[in-house]
């Protein structure tokens, strides 16, 4: 009994100190971050070309489970919440009824806090750009999908710059990328409003030069 419990200990260790050392390993680079972003803007201005401007803004989340087939749970859970999107500057070209509606970030606009201090700003020489997809018609099976009130979730994707600007927190000085899909909810019967929610893929690394960092 005792020879037997000698033998299973030095296993039952190694088994221990794995799991500790693979939750305390630092990740590679570049890390990534995955984000559910839930937005709420308004109609706030118009371009010097007379392109509509939207201040738009949200929490981010951490998902809760990734489903063994891939799939991102939509559950927000408050505990879970990561970063903020404040004031971010939305432009629109084009008309509401074309197959593919185009947006942009307006540069250095759209930052994302984190509670250490990190803030990520757009843009870092590559602008955040996205695209409604009208031609795919409104996502009916969208919790927002509402017709009689005229709210019409569109699938919008798109992707852009990144930089750490503060100098703060575990993401100082890093520089990277975010991608997003989700839907936007326009609003047909008050276009002033808009809201959307999308999984945003935030992907990080220190740069070798980060002076050639616009």
């Amino acid at each position: 009994m005792f020879l037997g419990a000698l033998t299973l200990l030095p296993i039952v260790f190694i088994a221990t100190a794995k799991a500790d050392g693979d939750n305390d390993k630092i990740p590679s680079e570049p890390v990534t971050l995955l984000l559910n972003f839930q937005v709420t803007g308004q109609f706030s201005s118009m371009t010097s070309d007379g392109a509509p401007i939207y201040t738009v803004g949200g929490p981010g989340y951490a998902p809760p489970l990734i489903h063994k087939d891939g799939r991102v749970s939509d559950l927000i859970v408050p505990g879970r919440k990561v970063a903020d999107l404040a004031n971010a500057q939305i432009t629109f070209t084009g008309q509401p009824t074309d197959p593919i509606l185009r947006f942009t970030c307006l540069p250095g606009t759209c930052t994302l806090s984190f509670p250490d201090g990190s803030l990520l700003q757009s843009n870092a020489g590559v602008a955040l750009e996205g695209r409604a997809i009208n031609m795919w018609g409104p996502v009916i099976k969208s919790p927002s999908y509402d017709p009689a009130n005229g709210i019409m979730p569109i699938r919008i994707l798109g992707c852009g710059g990144l930089k750490e600007v503060a100098g703060k927190g575990q993401w100082a000085g890093m520089v990277g990328s975010i991608c997003f899909n989700g839907t936007l909810n326009f609003n047909q019967v008050n276009p002033m409003n808009l809201t959307g929610s999308s999984k945003c893929t935030i992907t990080l690394h220190t740069p070798a030069h980060p002076q050639m960092i616009p």
